[in-house]
């Protein structure tokens, strides 16, 4: 019966790895079978065709995901009478935070080049992008049609425009601004159930691509994963051993007592792989370490939303690899437009399972980077996603701490880990 509950519980992710394995297996066979590349060029478009239908749900559903998913937030916001201070301190640390966690994920990837091994060949019409003027970002965030914000290159502006509408529904309209609230909140649990709708395909998708990268470029394509990975865990696990030390001993709060408390969750969130699921345990975890109710029920939903350090990173470092794939350069500018859409698109991330990589249409647009590399990141998600998304939900309670500190709360005494 638990067996069967388990397999119930994380079919999606079991279906994921095995075809990811079976999508290598097959790919590698292809390349004994048939040693020739151009024989298996028709076997290759088709495998990369499959793949190629998921990365195109993904652009329809992302303007509308980014719109619902901040305007509701802002609207949830906007009506909280508590923040005050709170919600200033929580903006600064979470921000603070992320940028950091994404200069990380930049730094990995210009220090250990993890895709320079592997020169893929860019998709037809692609243009190398080129360093844009300080006019340029900042029109680019301002789309001159509203046509303009259904594309993926308009999800900055439609983040701009999300925002202004959420405030102006709760400030301007009163009691009627509070039915468009319950509307947007509505919206944004449907794209998210769009996203999971369009994630029964993922598997396939994984299958296809890493068949198609096995059997189309090599094994070598395993040691640019395998290398992607190792920067990733090393960087995202060295920003939660030292970096939430600091900010949990800044708020009063001894770290051994904080990673004793935070295990739970953090095991929950990597392996269910949604701060969503994780919340609940995250708001226990924040009462055993002694923060009053009124601050983690604020901090805590909002920071399952905007607050994910560990996508951040992800984001910043899957920008440089697939830019490396590619052999595309890159200038200072454009590491510049990397952590601010790194940033930026952590917190319009969803609390879903991938919701990292589904963003990464955003990030690399912005940057002006192919998206067909959404579905090369979308071969290792599975194995991504569950650091990532165990530190985004660490990291909530980390500032949480200190926040209390910072506002002029006071942590509880809290309790004493049980002794086995």
């Amino acid at each position: 019966m638990e067996k069967t509950s388990f397999t119930r519980r994380y079919w999606l992710l079991i279906a994921i790895l095995l075809a990811f394995v079976l999508g290598i297996v097959v790919g590698y066979a292809l390349t004994l079978a048939i040693p020739e590349a151009a024989a298996r060029s028709d076997i290759n478009n088709w495998l990369k065709a499959f793949g190629d239908i998921f990365v195109r749900l993904i652009r329809i559903i992302i303007p509308v995901l980014i719109f619902f998913t901040i305007a509701a937030a802002t609207s949830s916001i906007a009506n909280a009478r508590k923040l005050g201070i709170i919600l200033l301190w929580m903006l600064i640390l979470y921000i603070g935070t992320s940028i950091l966690a994404a200069f990380w994920g930049l730094l990995g990837g210009l220090v250990f080049q993890p895709g320079s091994a592997v020169r893929l060949k860019p998709p037809p019409g692609y243009t190398p992008p080129k360093p844009p003027s300080g006019v340029d970002i900042l029109l680019s965030f301002f789309q001159t049609d509203f046509n303009a914000l259904l594309a993926v290159g308009g999800s900055m502006t439609m983040i701009i425009f999300a925002i202004i509408l959420g405030v102006a529904a709760v400030i301007f309209m009163g009691e009627r601004g509070r039915t468009v609230a319950r509307f947007l909140e509505l919206g944004s649990d449907l794209s998210v159930s769009v996203v999971r709708v369009i994630m029964y395909y993922a598997p396939v998708a994984v299958f296809c691509y890493s068949a198609w990268l096995i059997s189309q470029y090599g094994p070598q394509m395993l040691q640019a994963y395998g290398s992607f990975l190792l920067v990733q865990y090393g960087f995202t696990i060295f920003h939660f051993i030292v970096i939430y030390s600091i900010i949990v001993a800044l708020g009063g709060l001894n770290p051994i007592t904080y990673f004793k408390y935070q295990l739970t969750p953090f095991i929950i969130a990597f392996t269910t792989r949604s701060s969503a699921v994780a919340l609940p345990y995250n708001m226990e975890a924040s009462k055993k370490m002694g923060v009053p109710d009124e601050v983690y029920k604020i901090t805590l939903p909002i920071g399952a939303t905007v607050n994910m350090d560990g996508t951040a990173l992800y984001q910043a470092l899957s920008a440089l690899f697939i830019a490396q794939l590619y052999g595309i350069p890159l200038t200072p500018a454009h590491y510049g437009l990397v952590l601010f859409a790194a940033t930026v698109g952590s917190v319009a991330t969803a609390a879903i399972p991938g919701g990292g990589t589904v963003m990464l249409a955003f990030v690399f647009s912005v940057v002006g980077l192919p998206l067909e590399g959404i579905g090369i990141m979308w071969v290792i998600d599975a194995f991504a996603d569950a650091i990532r998304t165990a530190i985004n939900c660490s990291g909530d309670n980390a500032c949480t701490i200190l926040i209390t500190k910072l506002t002029g709360y006071k942590l509880i005494k809290p309790e004493s880990p049980k002794t086995p």
